[in-house]
Protein backbone atom coordinates (compact mmCIF):
# COMPACT_ATOMS: atom_id res chain seq x y z
CA UNK A 1 0.00 0.00 0.00
CA UNK A 2 2.82 2.32 1.29
CA UNK A 3 4.96 1.51 -1.77
CA UNK A 4 2.26 3.13 -4.31
CA UNK A 5 2.54 6.27 -3.12
CA UNK A 6 6.11 6.58 -1.76
CA UNK A 7 8.21 5.16 -4.26
CA UNK A 8 8.78 6.44 -8.01
CA UNK A 9 5.58 6.90 -9.61
CA UNK A 10 6.35 9.62 -12.31
CA UNK A 11 9.15 10.52 -14.60
CA UNK A 12 9.28 14.01 -16.16
CA UNK A 13 11.45 13.98 -18.71
CA UNK A 14 12.31 16.86 -21.34
CA UNK A 15 11.93 14.27 -24.31
CA UNK A 16 11.56 10.55 -24.77
CA UNK A 17 15.47 9.78 -24.81
CA UNK A 18 17.05 11.73 -21.58
CA UNK A 19 16.45 10.84 -18.19
CA UNK A 20 14.00 12.96 -16.39
CA UNK A 21 13.08 13.74 -12.44
CA UNK A 22 11.37 11.11 -10.71
CA UNK A 23 9.17 12.07 -8.14
CA UNK A 24 6.47 9.56 -6.15
CA UNK A 25 3.06 10.90 -5.76
CA UNK A 26 3.20 12.23 -2.33
CA UNK A 27 5.85 15.01 -3.85
CA UNK A 28 4.09 15.21 -7.43
CA UNK A 29 0.46 15.39 -6.26
CA UNK A 30 0.59 16.61 -2.15
CA UNK A 31 -3.01 16.20 -0.95
CA UNK A 32 -4.35 14.27 -3.83
CA UNK A 33 -1.49 11.74 -2.67
CA UNK A 34 -1.85 11.82 0.80
CA UNK A 35 -6.18 11.30 -0.57
CA UNK A 36 -5.11 8.27 -2.52
CA UNK A 37 -3.25 6.57 0.73
CA UNK A 38 -6.16 7.47 2.77
CA UNK A 39 -9.12 5.40 0.11
CA UNK A 40 -5.87 2.50 -0.08
CA UNK A 41 -6.16 2.44 4.11
CA UNK A 42 -9.84 2.45 4.25
CA UNK A 43 -9.91 -0.39 1.73
CA UNK A 44 -7.69 -2.15 4.17
CA UNK A 45 -9.90 -1.47 6.97
CA UNK A 46 -12.97 -2.88 5.15
CA UNK A 47 -11.00 -6.24 4.05
CA UNK A 48 -11.18 -6.96 8.45
CA UNK A 49 -13.97 -6.31 8.88
CA UNK A 50 -16.85 -8.94 9.22
CA UNK A 51 -18.36 -9.85 5.34
CA UNK A 52 -21.13 -8.88 4.20
CA UNK A 53 -22.79 -8.44 0.66
CA UNK A 54 -21.80 -4.72 0.06
CA UNK A 55 -17.79 -5.14 1.34
CA UNK A 56 -16.29 -6.62 -1.16
CA UNK A 57 -17.86 -4.12 -3.48
CA UNK A 58 -16.68 -1.00 -0.84
CA UNK A 59 -12.69 -2.72 -1.16
CA UNK A 60 -13.05 -2.35 -4.64
CA UNK A 61 -14.52 0.58 -5.16
CA UNK A 62 -11.80 2.33 -3.02
CA UNK A 63 -8.99 0.32 -4.44
CA UNK A 64 -9.99 1.25 -8.01
CA UNK A 65 -10.63 4.80 -6.69
CA UNK A 66 -7.68 5.45 -5.63
CA UNK A 67 -6.01 4.29 -8.59
CA UNK A 68 -8.00 6.61 -10.49
CA UNK A 69 -7.11 9.44 -8.47
CA UNK A 70 -3.86 9.07 -8.68
CA UNK A 71 -4.23 8.73 -12.41
CA UNK A 72 -6.09 11.90 -12.64
CA UNK A 73 -3.48 13.94 -10.95
CA UNK A 74 -1.02 12.38 -13.01
CA UNK A 75 -2.64 14.01 -15.85
CA UNK A 76 -2.90 17.11 -14.80
CA UNK A 77 0.80 17.39 -13.47
CA UNK A 78 1.97 15.83 -17.25
CA UNK A 79 -0.37 18.82 -18.44
CA UNK A 80 1.14 21.59 -16.34
CA UNK A 81 4.69 19.81 -17.45
CA UNK A 82 4.27 19.83 -21.01
CA UNK A 83 2.51 23.49 -21.05
CA UNK A 84 6.44 24.64 -19.68
CA UNK A 85 8.48 22.08 -21.80
CA UNK A 86 7.02 22.29 -24.86
CA UNK A 87 5.72 19.11 -27.78
CA UNK A 88 8.37 17.20 -26.73
CA UNK A 89 7.81 16.48 -22.55
CA UNK A 90 7.03 13.18 -22.05
CA UNK A 91 5.64 12.40 -18.65
CA UNK A 92 5.71 8.56 -17.72
CA UNK A 93 4.50 6.02 -15.17
CA UNK A 94 7.01 4.74 -12.65
CA UNK A 95 7.38 1.44 -10.58
CA UNK A 96 4.76 2.45 -8.17
CA UNK A 97 1.96 3.14 -10.98
CA UNK A 98 2.44 -0.63 -12.16
CA UNK A 99 2.13 -1.61 -8.59
CA UNK A 100 -0.43 0.33 -7.81
CA UNK A 101 -2.38 -1.01 -11.14
CA UNK A 102 -1.22 -4.82 -9.32
CA UNK A 103 -3.08 -3.82 -6.44
CA UNK A 104 -6.39 -2.37 -7.66
CA UNK A 105 -6.30 -5.51 -9.91
CA UNK A 106 -5.93 -8.00 -6.79
CA UNK A 107 -8.38 -6.25 -4.55
CA UNK A 108 -10.73 -6.46 -7.40
CA UNK A 109 -10.77 -9.79 -8.04
CA UNK A 110 -10.23 -11.11 -4.43
CA UNK A 111 -13.73 -8.74 -3.63
CA UNK A 112 -15.09 -9.93 -7.03
CA UNK A 113 -14.80 -13.88 -5.77
CA UNK A 114 -16.38 -13.47 -2.29
CA UNK A 115 -19.60 -11.07 -2.91
CA UNK A 116 -22.51 -13.47 -4.05
CA UNK A 117 -24.69 -11.22 -5.93
CA UNK A 118 -24.18 -10.76 -9.95
CA UNK A 119 -25.15 -7.30 -9.68
CA UNK A 120 -22.08 -6.33 -7.48
CA UNK A 121 -19.77 -8.54 -9.16
CA UNK A 122 -20.84 -6.27 -12.40
CA UNK A 123 -20.12 -2.73 -10.39
CA UNK A 124 -16.94 -4.13 -9.10
CA UNK A 125 -15.71 -4.27 -13.07
CA UNK A 126 -17.34 -1.58 -14.68
CA UNK A 127 -16.42 0.75 -11.95
CA UNK A 128 -12.56 0.87 -13.28
CA UNK A 129 -13.45 1.12 -17.05
CA UNK A 130 -16.18 3.86 -16.48
CA UNK A 131 -13.65 5.94 -14.68
CA UNK A 132 -10.89 5.30 -17.16
CA UNK A 133 -13.20 6.14 -19.80
CA UNK A 134 -14.72 9.34 -17.88
CA UNK A 135 -10.85 10.90 -17.72
CA UNK A 136 -9.84 9.86 -21.09
CA UNK A 137 -13.11 11.45 -22.14
CA UNK A 138 -12.32 14.68 -20.74
CA UNK A 139 -8.67 14.90 -21.89
CA UNK A 140 -7.38 14.87 -18.20
CA UNK A 141 -4.85 11.92 -19.35
CA UNK A 142 -3.94 13.74 -23.09
CA UNK A 143 -0.73 15.12 -21.92
CA UNK A 144 0.14 11.69 -20.35
CA UNK A 145 3.90 9.93 -22.16
CA UNK A 146 1.76 6.81 -23.02
CA UNK A 147 -1.29 8.88 -24.31
CA UNK A 148 0.78 10.73 -26.60
CA UNK A 149 2.58 8.35 -28.08
CA UNK A 150 -0.52 6.51 -28.99
CA UNK A 151 -1.38 9.51 -31.13
CA UNK A 152 1.93 9.46 -32.29
CA UNK A 153 1.64 6.14 -34.12
CA UNK A 154 -2.63 6.53 -34.53
CA UNK A 155 -1.84 6.17 -38.15
CA UNK A 156 -0.16 2.57 -37.95
CA UNK A 157 -1.74 1.66 -34.55
CA UNK A 158 -5.50 0.37 -36.54
CA UNK A 159 -3.27 -1.17 -39.37
CA UNK A 160 -1.29 -3.04 -36.87
CA UNK A 161 -3.62 -4.53 -34.51
CA UNK A 162 -5.28 -5.61 -37.74
CA UNK A 163 -2.03 -7.88 -38.20
CA UNK A 164 -1.96 -8.88 -35.37
CA UNK A 165 -5.65 -10.28 -34.98
CA UNK A 166 -4.91 -12.18 -38.23
CA UNK A 167 -2.05 -14.04 -36.80
CA UNK A 168 -3.97 -14.73 -33.19
CA UNK A 169 -7.54 -15.27 -34.72
CA UNK A 170 -6.54 -17.19 -37.87
CA UNK A 171 -3.43 -19.54 -36.29
CA UNK A 172 -6.77 -20.43 -33.76
CA UNK A 173 -9.16 -20.63 -36.26
CA UNK A 174 -6.94 -23.13 -38.75
CA UNK A 175 -6.42 -24.92 -34.92
CA UNK A 176 -9.66 -25.74 -34.52
CA UNK A 177 -10.29 -26.89 -38.43
CA UNK A 178 -7.37 -29.30 -38.18
CA UNK A 179 -7.12 -29.71 -34.46
CA UNK A 180 -10.66 -31.25 -33.80
CA UNK A 181 -10.93 -34.04 -36.54
CA UNK A 182 -7.28 -34.97 -35.45
CA UNK A 183 -8.84 -35.22 -31.83
CA UNK A 184 -11.22 -37.48 -32.73
CA UNK A 185 -9.00 -39.29 -34.81
CA UNK A 186 -6.85 -39.41 -32.04
CA UNK A 187 -9.54 -40.38 -29.50
CA UNK A 188 -10.90 -43.59 -31.75
CA UNK A 189 -7.41 -44.74 -32.73
CA UNK A 190 -4.36 -45.54 -30.40
CA UNK A 191 -1.89 -45.67 -33.86
CA UNK A 192 -3.27 -42.38 -34.89
CA UNK A 193 -3.14 -40.98 -31.06
CA UNK A 194 0.90 -41.56 -31.30
CA UNK A 195 1.74 -40.20 -35.03
CA UNK A 196 -0.31 -36.91 -34.23
CA UNK A 197 0.27 -36.34 -30.43
CA UNK A 198 3.79 -37.36 -30.95
CA UNK A 199 4.09 -34.87 -33.73
CA UNK A 200 2.38 -32.05 -31.74
CA UNK A 201 4.47 -32.44 -29.06
CA UNK A 202 7.75 -32.36 -31.22
CA UNK A 203 6.87 -28.97 -32.35
CA UNK A 204 5.85 -27.86 -28.88
CA UNK A 205 9.68 -28.23 -27.83
CA UNK A 206 11.06 -25.97 -30.42
CA UNK A 207 11.39 -22.29 -28.78
CA UNK A 208 9.26 -19.88 -30.77
CA UNK A 209 12.00 -17.84 -31.90
CA UNK A 210 14.21 -20.97 -32.87
CA UNK A 211 10.79 -22.04 -34.69
CA UNK A 212 10.89 -19.68 -36.98
CA UNK A 213 14.33 -19.91 -37.89
CA UNK A 214 13.22 -22.89 -38.89
CA UNK A 215 10.23 -22.43 -40.94
CA UNK A 216 12.22 -19.27 -43.08
CA UNK A 217 14.16 -21.17 -45.03
CA UNK A 218 11.74 -24.06 -45.59
CA UNK A 219 9.09 -21.66 -46.64
CA UNK A 220 11.45 -19.24 -48.65
CA UNK A 221 12.45 -22.51 -50.27
CA UNK A 222 8.80 -23.59 -51.33
CA UNK A 223 7.68 -19.79 -52.74
CA UNK A 224 11.29 -19.95 -54.96
CA UNK A 225 10.50 -22.98 -56.25
CA UNK A 226 6.29 -22.42 -56.78
CA UNK A 227 4.67 -19.63 -58.12
CA UNK A 228 1.30 -20.32 -56.85
CA UNK A 229 2.46 -20.39 -53.46
CA UNK A 230 4.32 -17.45 -53.65
CA UNK A 231 1.27 -15.65 -54.85
CA UNK A 232 0.11 -16.28 -51.65
CA UNK A 233 2.89 -14.12 -50.24
CA UNK A 234 4.65 -17.33 -49.01
CA UNK A 235 8.25 -16.50 -48.44
CA UNK A 236 10.66 -16.79 -45.84
CA UNK A 237 9.98 -13.63 -44.61
CA UNK A 238 6.72 -11.97 -43.52
CA UNK A 239 3.53 -13.21 -42.32
CA UNK A 240 4.12 -16.89 -43.22
CA UNK A 241 6.90 -18.58 -40.90
CA UNK A 242 5.27 -16.58 -37.93
CA UNK A 243 1.89 -17.83 -39.05
CA UNK A 244 2.63 -21.55 -39.26
CA UNK A 245 4.45 -21.82 -36.23
CA UNK A 246 1.33 -20.06 -34.55
CA UNK A 247 -1.13 -22.75 -35.99
CA UNK A 248 1.46 -26.12 -34.55
CA UNK A 249 1.52 -24.42 -30.96
CA UNK A 250 -2.12 -23.57 -31.00
CA UNK A 251 -3.27 -27.20 -32.96
CA UNK A 252 -1.60 -28.84 -29.35
CA UNK A 253 -4.29 -27.29 -26.70
CA UNK A 254 -7.20 -27.93 -29.14
CA UNK A 255 -6.13 -31.31 -30.24
CA UNK A 256 -5.54 -33.21 -26.80
CA UNK A 257 -8.52 -31.06 -25.09
CA UNK A 258 -10.50 -32.77 -28.09
CA UNK A 259 -9.11 -36.39 -27.23
CA UNK A 260 -9.12 -36.27 -23.89
CA UNK A 261 -13.11 -34.75 -23.82
CA UNK A 262 -13.84 -38.03 -25.96
CA UNK A 263 -12.31 -40.15 -24.34
CA UNK A 264 -13.38 -39.31 -20.80
CA UNK A 265 -17.62 -39.81 -22.24
CA UNK A 266 -19.17 -42.16 -20.38
CA UNK A 267 -20.08 -45.58 -22.70
CA UNK A 268 -22.98 -45.75 -21.21
CA UNK A 269 -23.94 -42.73 -22.83
CA UNK A 270 -22.33 -44.55 -26.46
CA UNK A 271 -24.31 -47.22 -25.65
CA UNK A 272 -27.52 -45.74 -25.30
CA UNK A 273 -26.60 -43.55 -28.69
CA UNK A 274 -26.43 -47.34 -30.52
CA UNK A 275 -28.95 -48.56 -29.00
CA UNK A 276 -31.35 -45.93 -30.56
CA UNK A 277 -30.05 -46.60 -33.82
CA UNK A 278 -27.50 -43.99 -34.33
CA UNK A 279 -24.71 -44.75 -36.64
CA UNK A 280 -21.27 -43.35 -35.67
CA UNK A 281 -21.04 -40.47 -37.90
CA UNK A 282 -24.30 -39.81 -36.04
CA UNK A 283 -23.31 -39.94 -32.56
CA UNK A 284 -20.39 -38.13 -32.86
CA UNK A 285 -22.40 -34.75 -33.83
CA UNK A 286 -25.19 -35.33 -31.64
CA UNK A 287 -23.58 -36.82 -28.33
CA UNK A 288 -20.02 -36.72 -28.39
CA UNK A 289 -19.43 -33.30 -29.72
CA UNK A 290 -21.67 -31.86 -27.68
CA UNK A 291 -20.38 -33.28 -24.43
CA UNK A 292 -17.14 -32.68 -25.09
CA UNK A 293 -17.92 -29.10 -26.44
CA UNK A 294 -16.96 -27.21 -23.09
CA UNK A 295 -13.66 -29.09 -22.49
CA UNK A 296 -12.32 -28.33 -26.15
CA UNK A 297 -13.68 -24.82 -25.43
CA UNK A 298 -11.45 -24.72 -22.98
CA UNK A 299 -8.12 -25.59 -25.30
CA UNK A 300 -9.62 -23.18 -28.12
CA UNK A 301 -9.42 -20.38 -25.27
CA UNK A 302 -5.43 -21.65 -24.90
CA UNK A 303 -4.72 -21.70 -28.11
CA UNK A 304 -6.55 -17.98 -28.79
CA UNK A 305 -4.56 -16.81 -25.53
CA UNK A 306 -0.96 -17.88 -26.40
CA UNK A 307 -1.78 -17.37 -29.84
CA UNK A 308 -2.52 -13.64 -29.07
CA UNK A 309 0.95 -13.25 -27.34
CA UNK A 310 2.67 -15.35 -29.58
CA UNK A 311 1.75 -13.25 -32.66
CA UNK A 312 4.70 -10.58 -31.02
CA UNK A 313 7.15 -12.94 -32.55
CA UNK A 314 6.16 -11.19 -36.81
CA UNK A 315 8.04 -8.08 -35.63
CA UNK A 316 11.20 -9.99 -35.88
CA UNK A 317 10.46 -11.25 -39.75
CA UNK A 318 8.52 -8.28 -41.01
CA UNK A 319 5.03 -10.11 -40.42
CA UNK A 320 4.09 -6.67 -38.46
CA UNK A 321 1.47 -7.13 -35.80
CA UNK A 322 1.77 -4.99 -32.43
CA UNK A 323 4.83 -6.03 -31.52
CA UNK A 324 6.34 -3.67 -34.30
CA UNK A 325 5.31 -0.77 -32.11
CA UNK A 326 7.19 -2.60 -29.15
CA UNK A 327 10.28 -3.22 -30.56
CA UNK A 328 10.21 0.54 -32.44
CA UNK A 329 10.20 2.05 -28.82
CA UNK A 330 12.64 -0.01 -27.64
CA UNK A 331 14.77 1.13 -30.40
CA UNK A 332 13.91 4.53 -29.86
CA UNK A 333 14.38 3.96 -25.68
CA UNK A 334 10.87 4.87 -25.09
CA UNK A 335 8.82 2.91 -22.91
CA UNK A 336 5.87 4.50 -23.75
CA UNK A 337 5.70 3.94 -26.61
CA UNK A 338 6.67 0.04 -26.02
CA UNK A 339 3.41 0.12 -23.41
CA UNK A 340 1.38 1.20 -26.79
CA UNK A 341 2.27 -2.19 -28.16
CA UNK A 342 2.27 -4.22 -25.03
CA UNK A 343 -0.69 -3.02 -23.94
CA UNK A 344 -3.05 -3.65 -26.53
CA UNK A 345 -1.65 -7.46 -26.76
CA UNK A 346 -2.13 -7.90 -22.73
CA UNK A 347 -5.92 -6.35 -23.30
CA UNK A 348 -6.41 -8.34 -26.16
CA UNK A 349 -5.31 -11.40 -24.22
CA UNK A 350 -7.45 -10.78 -20.94
CA UNK A 351 -10.64 -9.76 -22.92
CA UNK A 352 -10.45 -13.54 -25.24
CA UNK A 353 -9.60 -15.20 -21.97
CA UNK A 354 -12.46 -13.95 -19.90
CA UNK A 355 -15.06 -14.08 -22.94
CA UNK A 356 -14.05 -17.98 -23.52
CA UNK A 357 -14.48 -18.30 -19.93
CA UNK A 358 -17.81 -17.01 -19.81
CA UNK A 359 -18.79 -19.05 -22.63
CA UNK A 360 -17.53 -22.02 -20.82
CA UNK A 361 -19.56 -21.74 -18.02
CA UNK A 362 -22.60 -21.38 -20.02
CA UNK A 363 -21.95 -24.52 -21.76
CA UNK A 364 -21.97 -26.11 -17.95
CA UNK A 365 -17.68 -27.20 -18.34
CA UNK A 366 -15.46 -27.24 -15.81
CA UNK A 367 -11.52 -24.94 -15.61
CA UNK A 368 -10.37 -28.23 -17.68
CA UNK A 369 -7.46 -28.22 -19.75
CA UNK A 370 -4.54 -29.83 -21.15
CA UNK A 371 -2.13 -30.73 -18.91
Amino acid sequence: MLTTVMGPYLSFRPNRIVDGLSQTALEAFGPLGWLALALWALSALVALTRPRAWTGVARAALGSGAVLTLLAAAGAEAASFAAVQGAAARTSFGASFYLALLAAFLVSYSASAETPGRRGRTVIALFPIIGLVALTATGALAELGIVREWVLTRPTFVRELRRHLFYALGATGGAIALGIPMGVLSARSRHAETAIMGSLNLGQVFPALAFVGIMMPILGALGDRFSAVKALGISGIGWAPVFVVLLVYALFPVTRNTLVAIRQIDPAVLDTARGMGMGRWRSLFEVEMPLAFPVVLAGVRIALVQSTAGAILAAFVGGGGLGTIMFFGLEQTSMDLVLVGVLPIVALALVFDAGLRVVERMAGGSEESYA
